[in-house]
């Protein structure tokens, strides 16, 4: 199961879960998200993402900028979120 550790909320531990996180997020403002990998690892099935994000309103407005760490977990030919922890720099 992929699980999402977003701050200031208790984690999100389903696929539909994750799903309404970001829904919210959008309804709260959020227009884009983009993320910039620093670091990449891999281990037989296990990948681990390491860097940074931006997420972005209207007119392209930074609403906040912080850090990841995304576990995959390859899956058949397919690589799956397993876990996903991020935090602001504010």
């Amino acid at each position: 199961k992929p699980l999402l550790m977003a701050p200031n909320m208790p984690s999100a531990k389903s696929k539909s879960k994750i799903a309404a996180f970001w829904a919210g997020a959008a309804e709260m403002g959020v227009k884009s998200a983009t993320l910039k990998t620093g670091e990449l690892e891999t281990e037989g099935d296990t990948a681990i993402e390491v860097g940074t994000y931006r997420l972005a309103g209207a007119k392209n407005k930074t609403l906040d900028t912080g850090k990841y760490i995304v576990i995959w977990k390859k899956e058949g030919k397919e690589w799956k979120l397993h876990r996903d922890i991020f935090n602001s720099n504010s």
